[in-house]
């Protein structure tokens, strides 16, 4: 699965409820961090999970890493923990961790990664900032909707003066998912969601405007 959106939007909260509801049917996680540090990742219901060792951290946040690296790391605390869910925090920074002449391939060598870890059995949760371009509807900086078997964006809209928060899901393959678009928030409890905005057009250009 991938989860795009800004910064700000609730992309880490999200696969922290994802890694969470696995604990809850008892499969273990594993999250690697490409942008935060683990102290500035782990929020409290993150931490509790980790400190039960019920979700292993990986701190990628060294530069110059390579694909082959990272691989191994994930796939040794994977082993590790008998991980069944495994959050990739985010694409953007993994980017920018790998040494240049990694990057430069970072499609390739992202499908290759995914494909290695799917093979053993684990459910993947990618995030990816994007930038609020209300004008050009994108999915991935890196042409990588094409790996991910459901996307799922989080955007940004001014409603009466304030900004909200809205999401919807764009693909679920093999699936006749919901095409609504709904308000969320989020709560001590997480991410709440909210209502379907059947009554605004335009929802899409960060503009909303309500039905005549």
């Amino acid at each position: 699965m991938l989860a795009v959106g800004p910064s700000g939007a609730g992309k880490t909260i999200l696969a922290t409820a994802f890694l969470a509801e696995g604990v809850s049917c008892g499969e273990p996680g594993v999250i690697a961090a490409f942008e935060k540090s683990p102290n500035q990742l782990l929020n409290n219901k993150l931490h509790a999970m980790v400190s039960a060792g019920q979700v292993g951290v990986i701190d990628t946040r060294s530069l110059d890493l390579s694909i082959d690296e990272t691989l191994h790391d994930l796939i040794q605390m994977i082993d590790h923990m008998h991980a069944k869910r495994v959050v990739i925090d985010s694409l953007s920074g993994f980017e920018l961790a790998l040494a240049p002449q990694f990057s430069e391939d970072f499609r390739g060598s992202l499908y290759r990664m995914v494909a290695q870890l799917t093979s053993k059995g684990v459910t993947i949760l990618m995030t990816s900032e994007l930038e609020d371009r209300y004008t050009d509807l994108r999915f991935s900086p890196f042409g990588s909707a094409f790996l991910a078997d459901a996307i799922l964006v989080q955007r940004y809209v001014e409603m009466a003066g304030q900004f909200r928060r809205v999401l919807s899901v764009v693909k679920v393959r093999g699936s006749d998912h919901s095409k609504d678009i709904r308000l969320f928030d989020i709560s001590d409890k997480g991410i709440e969601i909210g209502e379907y905005l059947a009554g605004y057009d335009g929802i899409m250009t960060g503009h909303p405007k309500v039905n005549p």
